[in-house]
């Protein structure tokens, strides 16, 4: 039981349901954009599941992101087994996504091995590499492991924002002003590009640089 993933109670779920509410309103008001260069053409393409990366700031939309543009395909997201973990996964029902619980102990293994099951099954899953304490973009080398593992293709995800409210926290989360603007854009790097160089950390190294270039926080 030390083991086990922090849980929120039945009563605080219920007792959250309004702003589960507000919030999918809030995020379905939001127009998300592609530049034609940005990506959309070759994620249109891609029938196949994959390693979807962001930052974790970026993780307000991830969901309805991937509700708009993977479409008829479940999402499962890696997040922390502690008690603010507890939290992110009713955030992340709300958003739609499953949760895979890690890295409490020694949970961070059985992590990396539920999420390579779930991109077996035919499921997308979605990791924040800076993790959940960070240091804010500095990309850990967990999401790549599950690349080279279920040799599946790893696509980096970004959004930029119109207007935001930018929270007092390590990351500086990111919220979106309802019915605002946000340009999205991917970039794919199949698992043979990825690794193609050495191993994991280099892997963290090439998709931290990349991820960074289309990050912009002027907004």
């Amino acid at each position: 039981m030390g083991n086990a993933p922090r849980r929120t109670s039945l009563f605080l779920r219920l007792a959250l349901f309004p702003i589960g509410c507000i919030y999918r309103f809030w995020v379905r008001s939001v127009r998300m954009e592609y530049d034609p260069s940005c990506g959309l053409s070759d994620l249109q393409r891609l029938d196949e599941p994959g390693i979807f990366v962001l930052w974790h700031n970026r993780l307000f939309l991830a969901g309805e992101w991937h509700r708009r543009f993977r479409k008829g395909r479940r999402c499962y997201g890696l997040i922390s087994a502690s008690r603010d973990g507890a939290w992110l996964e009713t955030f992340y029902g709300w958003a739609g996504i499953g949760s895979i619980r890690g890295s409490r102990n020694n949970r961070g293994t059985q992590a990396v091995k539920d999420l390579v099951r779930a991109l077996r099954a035919g499921n997308d899953v979605g990791i924040t590499p800076d993790g959940s304490r960070g240091p804010r973009y500095e990309a850990k080398h967990g999401a790549f492991t599950v690349a080279r593992l279920s040799k599946r293709a790893t696509i980096l995800l970004n959004f930029r924002f119109s207007r935001a409210i930018r929270l007092n926290s390590w990351d500086a989360f990111a919220i979106p002003m309802p019915f605002s603007r946000v340009f999205v854009s991917t970039k794919i790097l199949p698992v043979e590009t990825l690794l193609e160089q050495g191993g994991v950390e280099d892997a963290a190294r090439k998709a931290q640089k990349l991820l960074l270039e289309m990050t912009d926080d002027r907004a």
